[in-house]
């Protein structure tokens, strides 16, 4: 079984405290979907509560940075292929097939990098 995480220490410590009543069956119940999520009991409230409620959890947060470093790596990858089909146009002056789809998933890439973004920025005017 995978450690559960807890939530990243904040300076200064958490200054607001909430308490909450359960049944039995509640906390049960909690408490195996805390386990089933990797989380502590209090790591999954802060989280439930604020995903239900329309915010970016830090585990989501996390996400979106590890997507836009691979989609930095995609798009390198993808920018050294334009780059070596430039070489050969500017040698032979033909445009290869490839130059199109490649040219197309670099727009999708920087599409996908755009929402990523945008999903940031629309966090940190809610902060």
């Amino acid at each position: 079984m995978s450690e559960r995480k807890r939530q990243a220490n904040v300076t200064g410590g958490r200054q607001v405290r909430r308490e909450v009543t359960l049944t039995p069956v509640q906390d049960g119940q909690l408490v195996v979907a805390a386990e089933r999520a990797g989380r502590t009991v209090p790591a999954f409230l802060v989280e439930a509560g604020l995903k239900a409620g329309g915010y970016q959890t830090e585990t989501e947060r996390r996400e979106n940075i590890f997507a836009l470093f691979q989609l930095r790596e995609q798009l390198a990858r993808i920018g050294n292929n334009v780059n070596q089909m430039a070489k050969l146009l500017n040698a032979e002056g033909e445009v290869d097939t490839d130059l199109r789809a490649t040219l197309a998933a670099v727009r999708e890439k920087i599409s996908a990098v755009d929402e990523v973004v945008t999903l940031f920025a629309a966090e940190a005017e809610e902060a």
